[in-house]
């Protein structure tokens, strides 16, 4: 597991490709957020800040996809994925090795986002602080299982990217709908990293599965 994390690694920094959904969507959710504070200014920001906060870390939880939909799309079309299926590495131990590679990108980038913004509102409580941390990370859990799991089932990265980005919009409205609920304790938020833990489980499950059939 830890050579493939290693070999995973390696190709995320020697494709300079990768890194243009991490500098993209920050400069884009900065250049936004500065406009309309200085627009409307505390009209908008007035017991937003813990919504706020939330929605950046999960903004940031997709940024693993295109990472993750690369992971068996991208060695299909490289013609390596016969090679992989035969090295002599248990499937699981590939998988968790990929997830693992994949993961400290997007949750680096939403506890980075989150902290910056926690540190330019000070007035955002601990609790509601806690809370969007944890679902940030939920949302990282989900996305990139999800993307990982996309990424054996279809023959192209273009086309696991795309799908993956599917996962995105249910996620901005659960936050839009459910932030309120979600931010009163960690209880909630606690539950929910849970749920994403044994979501990401079972993706991983089904994509051994799916791994060893080809």
């Amino acid at each position: 597991m830890l050579h493939v994390f290693r070999h995973e690694i390696r190709l995320i920094f020697r494709d300079p490709k990768f890194w243009i959904p991490f500098i993209i969507p920050p400069v884009i959710l900065a250049a936004s957020q500065a406009i309309a504070v200085s627009r409307y200014g505390d009209q908008i920001m007035e017991g937003m800040e813990g919504y706020m906060m939330l929605l950046l870390g999960c903004l940031m939880a997709p940024m693993g996809s295109p990472l993750a939909a690369d992971s068996f799309a991208g060695e299909r079309e490289r013609n390596s994925l016969e090679l992989l299926q035969l090295a002599p590495i248990a499937p699981a131990r590939l998988f968790w090795g990929k997830l693992f590679a994949v993961l400290p990108f997007p949750v680096v980038f939403s506890l980075l986002a989150e902290g910056a913004f926690w540190f330019a509102h000070p007035e955002i409580s601990t609790t509601a602080a806690v809370a969007s941390v944890l679902g940030a990370l939920s949302a990282v859990l989900l996305t990139s299982s999800f993307s990982l799991y996309l990424s054996l089932r279809v023959k192209t990265v273009r086309a696991a990217t795309h799908f993956s980005l599917i996962f995105i919009v249910p996620l901005l409205l659960l936050v839009q709908l459910g932030h309120e609920i979600f931010l009163q304790d960690v209880f909630v938020p606690v539950v929910v990293l849970l749920i994403s833990v044994a979501v990401c489980i079972l993706a991983v499950a089904l994509g051994m599965r799916k791994f060893v059939s080809l």
